[in-house]
């Protein structure tokens, strides 16, 4: 790979959160049974579908027999209380999970990064994203899950921005914390969709879908900053097509040239969408989705910091321990060292 430098980039937008450094001295207590470590990694160079990184626990919304009855495997409501002592932790999904947290505290780690948790904090988790939760008794709230299709299913004009809403998960932080207008007003839509989950009147699915739409829409208005609100349809876009692009081709390509010949445009048009809209050029996403697969590496398998680097595209290991520390301040061995200190 060529010299490159990481710097970490903060979005100015969304809720407060704390880097691996401040969660030292953290020793939760835990909820549900925690997974033995096993040894599971993908192959360098294998297509975008192969093993997922670590072995944790991948939640199926047909797993969830908590709060109430599976009704569809496309979109699943639960009460947040019921989920906290049933599902293992840490555990990733493969659907999009949205948890309100409307009364209690506590913390929830997302990718290895820290949140509180606090009366009406919302956490956003995409597909793949691995989480744990620490919650006080207390705690109350919804659980919001649906997986990609029950969104594709429904769009006609693929490329229609507001026909996306899912966008609203993909370009902002994983944590919202909202005030009581804000809440008030979200949870009128939450309200209308469970009592349309639970009722399950003709066409309940398609009403679920509107409001749930709403929903994220609304939440996208208070988490982006004016300047992206505004941010003309074609960079928002294009800066989704890449950040799609680069989920299943981050293991083989890590140059920005090489995702502009793939998305049919110059590298100038690419860094500027991913500029306006993400507030990273494209390299420096590049640099860091590939440092997040090796933060997920290091806490959640066992295998050595040599064959990481490898598997990363890093032909030397000590070039990629100079990378990994100038991006999160750590050696990967004292990084996979925090382990004992998150608990996870």
């Amino acid at each position: 790979m060529s010299e490159i430098v990481f710097r970490t980039q903060r979005s100015p937008t969304m809720a407060s959160s704390k880097s691996m450094d401040d969660v030292e001295g953290l020793i939760p207590a835990k909820l549900g049974q925690r997974p033995a470590a096993v040894r599971s990694f993908f192959s360098r160079g294998q297509p975008a579908h192969r093993q997922p990184c670590c072995s944790l626990p991948v939640v199926k919304i047909e797993h969830y027999d908590y709060g109430s009855e599976i009704k569809s495997l496309n979109i699943h409501f639960a009460p947040l209380e019921k989920m906290k002592s049933t599902l293992p932790y840490p555990h990733r999904h493969d659907f999009y999970h949205i948890v309100w947290v409307t009364r209690g505290t506590g913390c929830h780690i997302i990718d290895a990064v820290k949140y509180e948790v606090r009366p009406n904090s919302l956490f956003f988790m995409a597909p793949g994203q691995i989480h744990d939760f620490t919650l006080s008794e207390d705690a109350i709230g919804h659980t919001i899950s649906f997986s990609p299709e029950f969104f594709a299913f429904r769009v006609h004009n693929r490329h229609s921005l507001t026909d996306i809403p899912i966008y609203s998960i993909e370009n902002l932080n994983n944590a919202l914390y909202l005030d009581d207008m804000q809440a008030e007003s979200l949870r009128q839509i939450t309200d209308a969709m469970i009592e349309e989950y639970t009722a399950e009147k003709t066409g309940h699915e398609d009403v679920i879908w509107s409001y749930l739409r709403i929903f994220l829409m609304k939440t996208s208005r208070i988490a982006v900053a004016p300047a992206i609100a505004d941010l003309s349809s074609r960079n928002l876009l294009l800066s989704r097509r890449f950040k799609s692009a680069l989920e299943k081709n981050f293991g083989t390509m890590n140059e920005t040239a090489e995702y502009a010949r793939l998305l049919k445009v110059t590298e100038r048009a690419l860094n500027e969408a991913t500029r306006q809209a993400l507030g990273s050029t494209a390299a420096q996403l590049i640099r860091e989705r590939i440092m997040l697969e090796a933060k997920r590496l290091l806490l959640h398998s066992d295998i050595s910091v040599t064959e990481i680097a490898d598997r990363l595209g890093f032909e030397d290991p000590a070039y990629f321990s100079r990378c990994f520390k100038k991006h999160t301040t750590r050696s990967p061995v004292e990084f996979r060292q925090s382990l004992a200190t998150l608990n996870l």
